[in-house]
């Protein structure tokens, strides 16, 4: 039973936890300040899709689409936490 409730949101979880992965791996790869700045890019994107979401498009499409953002928003943040902290 909880599997099937589950079946929805799977789309929406896997998003933030590829992004997560995504940015950890790009931690690795680059200096600080361009994660951060890749971050920060990535950040105010997802925030302007929010805005878009709310307004524009409106109703269980947009709510929708904000999720998608907020979880894409929280993984990016998540995995360049983990990126930087665990980077020597």
């Amino acid at each position: 039973m909880n599997a099937l409730m589950l079946e929805g949101w799977t789309p929406i979880l896997l998003c933030g936890i590829v992004f997560a992965i995504g940015m950890f791996i790009i931690s690795r790869k680059v200096s600080r300040k361009v994660l951060l700045l890749t971050a920060t890019l990535l950040s105010l994107i997802c925030i302007g899709l929010i805005i878009f979401s709310k307004d524009i498009v409106g109703g269980w499409d947009g709510i929708l689409l904000a999720y998608f953002a907020i979880t894409i928003f929280a993984g990016v943040w998540i995995g360049t936490f983990i990126g930087v902290s665990s980077k020597r």
